[in-house]
């Protein structure tokens, strides 16, 4: 009882220090909440939706779609920030809080959102819509909209991460549409679903471990693995030996040519067809050496890294070093003159001992450097790689214009130089701008006033130029490929029999094999790949199969092959000098009918001595010729021009100008259509693959007009069009034996439809053109072309095969523009 009233004079004293302290914590939490910018604690009243959505038939990587939808209460702190400007600060902050996908230390995101992210506010809530897509290229960890992908090779996990400042909030509608295969395993339960591919969970919390395991249809699977840097199977895939396919099938047929060329000629050849079949043979043999070093080359030096443990990863350097002695090879093929192969040496060995000196001293003026560049160099290795592009294209354009001209004259230096620099400096310049949105789209979310912006732009832009090399290779070795097809016209022009044998109406069957290879190697498109592996044989082996299976045909219902009196074809029988009287006896032949036609007219059945004479001198002009043959069909047998070769070169000029259309459609449709032109500004070789793609369509329907031309005589038909349709028939057997593989198996026959429709169309026109000209100098009877147009296709089986193709195109092409989804990605 004494100690108690002792201290009861402090008990005041210690109750106040007590209130104090309660005071103080609770004014330090009252200061620390506003602290959190996200206001994390409003958040529990938020509602959530997600789906994932695999989509693998019908591609050759899958393509997972992510789409979320977020209605947090308007009285949320940030939430009017989300109705600024995207690039406001305040407006990422607030997102950053939402979504939780960059911080400082990882300001990176890799996703891509092809439609905008919207906002909407109606006073008492604030929805945010956001999707985004991720292509499953190889194996590894995908990270989309709030979705983690672990693409394992036997097996796939997608599993749900919701930000950390939703966890709370409720979860009403969650959906994973796994595209075909069903769900091995499933954390939680699904609440909802149908056949194990479509799952659904109702008002989940954010705490909750939610995981979806299952196989991925087996073309998709092997693709991802086929492209994963250190798989065994990464060897043969696509961007490695596969790769090599098509070059070395090409120049397989390319020696088979040469050698065939010089059976049929003997020991008759001039130096000039020598010379030619040489320079033949010296480009196959570079081929197949060039797309060795440049598909394998970085598995070779893969392979010698892990043999020598280098710490290192020098496989840029080899990326640019493979580019730029690509770019001396074509140059020394296409002998570009000693100034310029001296210049571009000594820039090589230059370049060499710069590239060893920044990694020794660790300079950052390359990006050889363990150093990321900085001023100057920021600026110096784009001008290094513009110096390595043009050194590639000038070395391009001059072997074009040497294998397809074979010495007979040649392009300025000049012109091919300021053609390369001007397609150089348009590369480099695209790549910069590149970089500039690939980095706004990848921090979408970041603070650029954040400590860490700076130094992750620094690194972004040094890999960005590290990368460069490897992309450009990528495109233009393709582009190299053209020459396969510019030697073996330019083979040719030099070595056709018709410049001795005054009577070769058509090719002979050395051509004809010339012919063919050019229509499988340029016409018919090699881009068939089946499950991560290169499917070019079968299409080739279908294109020549089908090619040869168009010429007998040929041979056999052709008109200029029909035996005449003495027992020679046709062909034969009309020489060159007998075109101008073939044209007046089609016109005689014409006169005739339809003089006929009139003095039978109004008559009962009998006929008069006029329409007797008429039908005498019918039967006299039909006479001379083999049976079937009307006077009328032999100029359209022969082609507007005296030779084969002279039809093969006018059947290319209309082709390439008719094409024009048809090369922007397709263009349209495999570089702009359904977002696609978002992909290639964001390109590091855009301007490349924009080329490429212009070249590739127009080559297409040059070389198809061309081997229409040179096979004029020799195809089944009698008018232009139902020569096309022959054609057009050739080119759609092996593309359309692809789409059936690949629809069966369910990868990528993207652009297969338009491509046959589109061809078929530019054939027929082609032909119908031909059938005009052919008929020119009849012009100045008729007041309108119109009018001569219709007085030749008198022929109502022509004019209906032409309109057929026509509204065939039409609808097709219809059918492409109204397609929509996202499109594959560039890279592939």
């Amino acid at each position: 009882m004494t100690r108690l009233r002792r201290s009861g004079p402090f008990l005041p004293y210690v109750l106040l220090l007590l209130a104090l302290l309660v005071v103080q914590a609770g004014g330090g939490a009252a200061r620390a909440a506003p602290a959190d910018p996200c206001r994390a604690d409003q958040l529990g009243a938020a509602k959530v939706t997600a789906s994932a959505e695999f989509d693998h038939r019908g591609r050759n990587d899958t393509l997972l779609t992510s789409a979320m939808e977020i209605r947090v209460p308007t009285g949320w702190g940030p939430a009017p920030d989300l109705l600024l400007d995207p690039r406001s600060p305040r407006y990422r902050s607030a997102l950053r809080c939402l979504l939780g996908k960059v911080t400082q230390k990882q300001i990176y995101d890799s996703e891509w959102r092809l439609k905008p992210l919207t906002v909407k506010a109606d006073g008492t809530w604030t929805t945010v819509h956001y999707e985004a897509v991720v292509w499953v290229g190889s194996l590894g960890p995908y990270s989309v909209g709030p979705w983690q992908l672990d693409a394992a090779k036997n097996e796939w996990t997608v599993a749900l991460r919701p930000p950390p400042n939703l966890a709370r909030a409720t979860w009403e509608d969650v959906q994973v549409r796994l595209g075909g295969p069903g769900a091995m395993s499933v954390i939680p339960a699904p609440a909802f679903g149908e056949k194990g591919t479509e799952l659904k969970w109702r008002n989940l919390k954010g705490e909750q471990v939610f995981r979806v395991v299952f196989r991925p249809p087996t073309p998709q699977q092997w693709s991802a693995i086929t492209w994963t840097v250190g798989e065994f199977w990464e060897t043969f895939g696509l961007d490695s030996a596969s790769g090599t396919v098509w070059y070395l099938e090409a120049s397989t047929l390319l020696l088979l040519c040469a050698r065939s060329l010089r059976r049929s000629r003997g020991s008759d050849l001039a130096p000039r067809e020598e010379q030619s079949l040489k320079l033949m043979k010296t480009w196959a043999l570079l081929q197949a050496l060039l797309v060795l070093v440049v598909y394998l080359g970085d598995n070779a030096f893969r392979f010698i890294s892990r043999q020598v443990s280098w710490a290192k990863n020098y496989e840029p350097d080899v990326w640019l070093f493979t580019l730029l002695g690509l770019g001396l090879v074509l140059c020394f093929l296409g002998r570009v003159g000693k100034p310029f192969l001296i210049g571009a040496c000594t820039f090589t060995f230059c370049l060499a001992a710069a590239c060893v000196y920044v990694e020794w001293s660790e300079s950052p003026l390359l990006t050889s450097s363990d150093t990321e560049i900085r001023p100057p160099g920021s600026w110096i290795v784009p001008l290094v790689l513009l110096a390595v592009v043009f050194v590639c294209v000038f070395g391009l354009v001059s072997s074009g214009q040497r294998l397809l001209l074979m010495g007979d004259g040649r392009l300025p230096r000049w012109l091919m130089a300021s053609v390369a620099f001007v397609v150089a400096a348009s590369t480099v310049l695209w790549s910069f701008v590149a970089f500039g949105r690939d980095w706004e789209r990848a921090t979408w979310l970041a603070d650029p006033d954040w400590q860490t912006y700076g130094r992750e732009w620094a690194t972004s832009y040094d890999g960005w130029w590290w990368a460069f090399p490897k992309a450009a290779l990528g495109i233009l070795m393709p582009l190299a490929s053209y020459l396969t097809a510019l030697v073996l016209v330019g083979v040719l022009r030099v070595c056709r029999s018709e410049q001795h044998e005054e009577d070769a109406f058509t090719p002979d069957q050395a051509e004809k094999f010339l012919l063919v290879a050019l229509f499988a190697m340029a016409v018919v498109p090699s881009y068939a790949s089946y499950y991560g592996f290169s499917g070019d044989i079968v299409v080739l082996i279908v294109s020549l199969a089908t090619a040869w299976a168009l010429l007998a045909l040929g041979h056999a219902r052709s008109v200029l092959e029909r035996p005449s009196a003495d027992n020679v074809p046709l062909g034969k029988a009309v020489t060159r000098t007998d075109r101008s009287d073939l044209l007046r006896l089609a016109r005689r032949f014409r006169q005739l009918q339809s003089r006929l036609q009139r003095a039978g007219a109004g008559q009962s059945g009998e006929r008069n001595p006029t329409q007797e004479s008429i039908e005498h001198e019918i039967d006299e002009l039909d006479r001379c010729l083999p049976e079937g043959v009307r006077p009328v069909d032999l100029p359209f047998a022969c082609g507007p021009m005296p030779t084969w070769w002279g039809n093969a070169c006018r059947g290319a000029l209309i082709a390439c100008w008719v094409g024009l259309p048809a090369t922007a459609l397709m263009y349209w449709t495999e570089m702009i259509r359904n977002e696609s032109w978002l992909l290639t500004t964001q390109a590091s070789g855009g301007v490349l693959q924009i080329l490429s793609e212009i070249l590739y369509w127009q080559s297409t329907w040059v070389a198809g007009g061309f081997f229409l031309g040179a096979l004029w005589r020799e195809l089944p038909g009698r008018h232009g069009p139902t020569k096309a349709l022959g054609v057009a028939a050739a080119f759609t057997v092996p593309v359309a034996a692809h789409q059936v593989i690949a629809q069966t198996i369910g990868q990528s026959m993207e652009g297969t439809n338009p491509a046959m429709a589109a061809f078929a169309s530019v054939m027929t026109f082609t032909g119908l053109v031909m059938d005009v000209q052919t008929f020119q100098s009849e012009r100045r009877y008729w007041p309108t072309s119109a009018g001569l147009v219709a007085y030749v296709y008198q022929m109502r089986f022509a004019s209906v095969a032409f309109c057929l193709a026509q509204l065939l195109a039409l609808a097709t092409i219809w059918k492409t523009l109204s397609e929509g989804g996202p499109m594959s990605p560039m890279s592939r």
